[in-house]
């Protein structure tokens, strides 16, 4: 087969030397046409982008030789039947010459003749130009190279047959053939390692791949891309034919896993999993298809390799194929490393097929060790209640569990399957290895090991293995006996080692592998969990445990949901598209069940950070002595009573306790009422203050109700808001003709002879994303209110607590003080906690009503929250640590976004930020959509964030305040690789 390969190895190679004028010449005498703009990157051709004069616009393809006329012509044929399929997306159309033909030949001025083609041009962007694909556009690609496979059924053309060198039938002769052109010894080991392994796995399988006419050519070079509503480049075309012919249908597939496995050559088996999603929604794949997937990518990405080599020996003024050279061979080698069997377990599930079957193994067994007495299966899970957040990352923290497990007769086991703690890792874009694949049989150092099973003993960095029928795997196990000793179920092989596998306490790890040879990891990371663990499968039945006993239980997150769906209002919204089950956080940090950490920068309510020890220990405490309704004496009452008092500029000295803040905001219209006698209230327009009866009243968020400014009661008046990014004034003099606004509505008031009962308004404007109010707006607001015989109330539900790091209250920082200010979310550390402080003279007015009684609001529990986290602001430092890191987030943040057309402004202060997406700069037109998208990506990147605001634009940045240097260092950094897809 290699003499039907030789032929591209010469000239023919070459793309065919014309220039621009020669090529502008050449296409106004066959075609008529004038225009040439530039000319198109090219593997072999020349391809030039022509702009008719009626704005059409087209591409001029001149052929290299060697490249017959009939192949051109069932190139031009399938593209008119693929436009002709009513597809979504469109081809190119090609354009009939002078003399009506679709292909003719053209002779340049040194007398060398081409074969000429004019096609309709594709407008978008070329999707190997944009960065990252999200899973969407992953799974489209897949989906568009199959449905143009659809539509090439039936299709025939003599031409069809030829010997292509694109044809993976023939990748392991074009590699041979062109192995001369490699660059460097180094990729010709690479690429004999990779050719072989292909021809080995596909030889058991040719026989049973189907062959169709496909495009095999549907790369993201030769896709073309438009933006959807989220920003996302999705594809929407695609061009050059030159490769159409009949061959396997699952090569069409790997030619697509091959060229988008170059975007992420970290991560290229989850690539294949979302394109072979794609294409087999559209054209299921059989089981030996899907057998044959990996090979064939790797035989792709082997011919890619050298072929662009090659064409580099041949023409190294091309610029095209220099640019990806190093890509192409990056993407060989991690393609190749991959191993088949996981490639085949993982795309197996992708295509919607039962894992493969694998024969029952029945094999005699012994125990591990001698005496090994009952089992106890440790949980070094993320809900592990024997495990603080502080064991994140430290696997020596499962010594103190090992211990407490152990005696004379009982062994501690660390489940299979089990996603753990100690091995989560913080701070990280890329998702740890959580996940075991084995049992881990905690023994003393020095412990005798006998062979679970019989079988050859082979050499292992870790210990060994016993090979047979199937592999067992012993880590942590010092070998007594040699490469190559053939044992049986009993024989003594070993002693426990002094350091056990994984910074584990001393224990052997023991591990089932089904395919034997498979170099399998120990653990591995959650996304190709499923697939490393039908390989691996649960080894009790070797050590004689009994099921399940040494298995962790199954995570089903998409389970989860659908229990939440099915209960509870779907009014009642969740965070993400697929959230991640999160059970766990510690500090600034959220860990869902499969061990994966991310930053949290949306969560205000955690203000000292999740789990924090002091609120733990308060609450537990006070639940073993008394929990009760708030009519009771009880000190801790008092005791937060007074110290949130005491953190509050005079006259504000009176409390009221509370459960939420809607509830708190409730009580201050109802205490504003009271002691002015008045109904009225001004709210700022786009603001949240609640979900009560009242507080949804005085709640114009649109976001929240797209109804909102046309159903509010007519005691409500909004007023203008004072946003100066999105708002109407600007500069010096902002605060002052925002609070005309406010002027203005209490003038109107007044001449109906009605009196306002409050303003009430975030000190900061939090809802609209940390918006900071003009200089002078609350003073001149405030005044402007009282003199009217209202009260000022300051809703520090969201932005009080030391967030803004300069200032305790976010009223401070407008130099005012409120009638009235409510607190929650950040009170409790996501305990049940809200307070009112008022005067003493407003709530004494409030008294002629009635008394005010809420069940457990200011409960002993919720007190003893309340105080813990008072405390620990103080004692920790964190005004201060707001203060400082949220400076150095926001400069982080400003220098990550700079010029970024997306990013409008970088709003807030402190730990409360938020980043404005827009579209367009003169109509400020939100970026919902993409702001959504965007928090897509940081939930892979490891950054939990949601979008706020009327126009649900605005990324919150308000963590814990415990946020660290690093932390943010890394938010800074994810935001700025979220945003290059954009």
């Amino acid at each position: 087969m290699t003499d039907r390969v030789n032929p591209f190895l010469g000239h023919e190679h070459r793309r065919p030397e014309v220039d621009l004028a020669e090529a502008a010449r050449l296409l106004e005498t066959a075609f008529g046409r004038s225009g040439i703009v530039r000319e198109l990157g090219s593997h072999q051709d020349r391809n030039y982008l022509v702009a008719g004069a009626d704005g059409a616009r087209f591409v001029f393809k001149v052929a290299r030789h060697g490249l017959s006329r009939a192949a051109l012509h069932a190139e031009n044929e399938a593209m008119r039947r693929v436009a002709s399929a009513g597809l979504p997306f469109e081809v190119p159309v090609p354009q009939t010459a002078r003399d009506g033909a679709l292909v003719v030949a053209g002779t340049t001025s040194a007398g060398v003749t081409h074969d000429l083609r004019l096609v309709t041009f594709i407008e978008g962007e070329p999707l190997d130009e944009v960065g990252y694909l999200a899973p969407a556009v992953l799974r489209a690609h897949g989906a568009l190279a199959a449905a143009v496979a659809g539509a090439l059924d039936g299709f025939d053309h003599p031409a069809l047959d030829r010997a292509l060198q694109w044809d993976l039938r023939h990748a392991s002769d074009v590699v041979a053939a062109l192995a001369s052109f490699v660059s460097t010894p180094a990729r010709g080991t690479l690429l004999e390692r990779s050719v072989a392994a292909a021809d080995a796995a596909l030889a058991p399988l040719v026989a049973n791949l189907r062959i169709a006419v496909v495009h095999q050519d549907v790369t993201e070079a030769n896709t073309v891309a438009r933006r959807d509503e989220a920003g996302r480049p999705m594809p929407m075309g695609l061009i050059d034919f030159g490769d159409i012919s009949r061959t396997w249908i699952a090569g069409d597939l790997a030619v697509v896993i091959a060229a988008d496995a170059i975007h992420d050559v970290a991560r290229p088996l989850q690539v294949a999993r979302e394109v072979t999603r794609g294409y087999t929604s559209k054209l299921p794949l059989t089981a030996p298809e899907v057998a044959a997937l990996w090979p064939l990518v790797v035989a792709r990405a082997a011919s890619v390799a050298i072929s662009g080599d090659q064409q580099a020996a041949l023409e190294p003024d091309n610029e095209y194929v220099g640019a990806t050279r190093d890509d192409e061979w990056a993407a060989l080698e991690a393609v190749v490393d991959v191993p088949f069997a996981l490639a085949e377990a993982t795309l197996r599930e992708a295509a919607g097929l039962d894992p493969a079957e694998r024969p029952l193994v029945k094999l005699a067994t012994a125990p591990l060790f001698a005496g090994l007495g009952e089992i106890a299966a440790l949980d070094l899970s993320t809900t592990s209640v024997d495990l603080d957040g502080a064991a994140i990352g430290d696997p020596g923290a499962a010594a103190g569990l090992v211990g407490r497990s152990s005696d004379a007769d009982t062994r501690p086991v660390g489940r299979w399957g089990e996603a753990r703690l100690v091995d989560a890792t913080l701070d990280a874009m890329d998702e740890a290895a959580t996940v075991h694949l084995g049992i881990d049989v905690f023994a003393p150092a020095g412990t005798s090991v006998h062979a679970p099973v019989g079988g050859r003993i082979r050499s292992h960095p870790g210990g060994l293995v016993i090979g047979g029928t199937v592999d067992v795997i012993l880590d942590g196990v010092e070998p007594t006996v040699g490469e190559g000793t053939v044992v049986a179920a009993g024989d003594s092989i070993g002693v426990v080692a002094p350091t056990g596998p994984d910074g584990l306490p001393p224990h052997v790890h023991v591990q089932r592998v089904t395919a034997p040879g498979l170099d399998a990891p120990r653990r591995t990371v959650p996304s190709l969990a499923a697939a490393w663990l039908e390989l691996c499968p649960d080894p009790s039945s070797l050590l004689g445990f009994p099921p399940d006993v040494a298995a962790a239980p199954l995570d089903d997150p998409a389970a989860l949901l659908a229990r939440r769906d099915g209960v509870l209002a779907t009014t009642q919204l969740h965070y993400f598209d697929a959230p991640p089950r999160i059970e766990r956080g510690w500090r600034h940090h959220l860990v869902d069940t499969t061990g994966r950490a991310r930053i949290d920068i949306v969560n205000n309510v955690a203000v000292l950070g999740h789990s924090h020890p002091a609120v733990e220990a308060a609450v537990t405490r006070q639940l073993h002595l008394l929990n009760t309704n708030s009519r009771f004496l009880y000190e801790p009452m008092v005791a937060f009573a007074e110290a949130l008092a005491a953190r509050f500029p005079a006259p504000l000295d009176t409390v009221f306790l509370v459960n939420t803040g809607s509830e708190a905001n409730e009580l201050a219209l109802r205490l504003a009422r009271t002691a002015t006698g008045n109904e009225d209230v001004l709210a700022v327009r786009g603001a949240y203050h609640g979900w009560t009866g009242a507080t949804d009243a005085i709640t114009t968020s649109v976001l929240d109700n797209p109804r909102a400014l046309r159903t509010r009661p007519a005691w409500v008046h909004p007023v203008e808001a004072p946003n100066t990014f999105r708002g109407p004034h600007r500069g010096p003099d902002a605060g002052t003709r925002y609070a005309d606004d406010v002027r203005a509505t209490l003038g109107g008031l007044g001449s109906a002879g009605r009196g306002p009962a409050a303003f009430i308004a975030e000190a900061l404007y939090g809802n609209a994303g940390g918006v900071v109010l003009p200089d002078g707006y609350l003073h001149e607001a405030y005044a402007a209110v009282r003199a009217a015989g209202g009260l000022a109330i300051a809703d520090e539900v969201q932005v009080g607590y030391g967030r803004l790091g300069a200032y305790r209250w976010a009223f401070e920082q407008q130099r005012v003080v409120p009638d009235i200010v409510t607190v929650a979310k950040a009170a409790g550390n996501g305990m049940a906690v809200g307070a009112v402080i008022t005067t003493r003279a407003i709530a004494d007015a409030f008294g002629a009503d009635g008394s005010f009684f809420s069940s457990v609001g200011g409960s002993p529990v919720a007190c003893a929250a309340g105080l813990a986290v008072l405390r620990a602001i103080d004692e920790e430092g964190l005004q201060a640590n707001a203060r400082d890191v949220g400076a150095h987030l926001r400069a982080g943040l400003e220098r990550a976004t700079a010029g970024h057309p997306l990013v409008g402004a970088i709003h807030g202060m402190g730990l409360y930020l938020g980043v404005e997406l827009i579209r367009e700069r003169d109509t400020l037109e939100p970026a919902d959509a993409e702001a959504l998208a965007i928090c897509e990506r940081l939930l892979e990147l490891g950054v939990i964030c949601q979008p706020t605001g009327d126009g649900n634009n605005v990324l919150k940045v308000k963590p814990p305040l415990c946020l660290t240097r690093e932390s943010a260092d890394l938010v800074v950094e994810a935001l700025g690789i979220a945003l290059s897809g954009w």
